[in-house]
């Protein structure tokens, strides 16, 4: 099943009421393009968030240009400055992939990347997934002002079930530092995509934001 917009879908709206139907496509090219990734043995479990990350974005902007409606319509960016006040006179932060939609430089869904493992010695993976990951969406160095944002994570182990669980333990850890509003659900809004599961934050003390967090294993 491939996820495409219709004629009449309308794509030109504030990022910070982020479309479902947007971000819906956007995880289903995800999903499709890390099959590629893997098939193709492009990474493994030695590889650098940097080098997943890149081979991704690569595939996710093949697999979005073999679709003729959304060619046109989304452009995806990799490694890419953030603002974290609109008068800051340059980049906070750099997001592993920024997908836009639209003319306006403001209207994007911003994708994390973090490798993520349940094992030792690597379960300070997890650790780092929310304070380098999530605590930069909650602050606004990546996402200022929107809706929805997404964190990817790698699992390095091959264990997804375990990692949810370390991530779930950090989240608790470290809610205060994040903000954390509501606590770690499945998330249901995006057809047939599995493993994505959401939190909300307090971002820059203003407005609720949602995370959803995708996870896929590394082989």
């Amino acid at each position: 099943m491939t996820i495409e917009f219709d004629d009449n879908d309308i794509i030109l709206y504030s990022a910070v009421y982020l479309p479902k139907d947007i971000m819906s496509a956007v995880f289903d090219i995800t999903i499709i393009a890390w099959s590629k990734v893997i098939v193709n043995r492009e990474i493994n479990i030695n590889s650098d968030e940097p080098i997943i990350a890149g081979c991704l974005g690569r595939a996710m902007t093949k697999e979005k240009n073999s679709r003729p409606k959304l060619k046109e319509r989304i452009r995806i960016e990799e490694e890419v400055g953030t603002r974290s006040c609109t008068n800051s006179p340059k980049p906070k932060g750099r997001i592993d992939i920024k997908i836009i939609y639209s003319y306006n430089e403001n209207e994007y869904f911003g994708m994390e990347c973090k490798r993520v493992s349940s094992t030792n010695p690597d379960r300070d993976l997890g650790t780092k997934y929310v304070l380098e990951g999530v605590k930069r969406f909650v602050e606004g160095t990546y996402s200022l002002g929107h809706d929805y944002a997404a964190m990817l994570g790698f699992v390095i182990d091959g264990k997804v079930n375990e990692c949810i669980n370390l991530i779930c333990d950090r989240l608790n850890k470290y809610k205060n530092d994040i903000c954390l509003k509501e606590d770690w659900v499945d998330e249901q809004s995006f057809g047939t995509t599995q493993n994505i599961y959401r939190t909300r934050h307090l971002q820059n003390g203003q407005n609720i934001m949602s995370l959803l967090h995708l996870f896929l294993i590394v082989s």
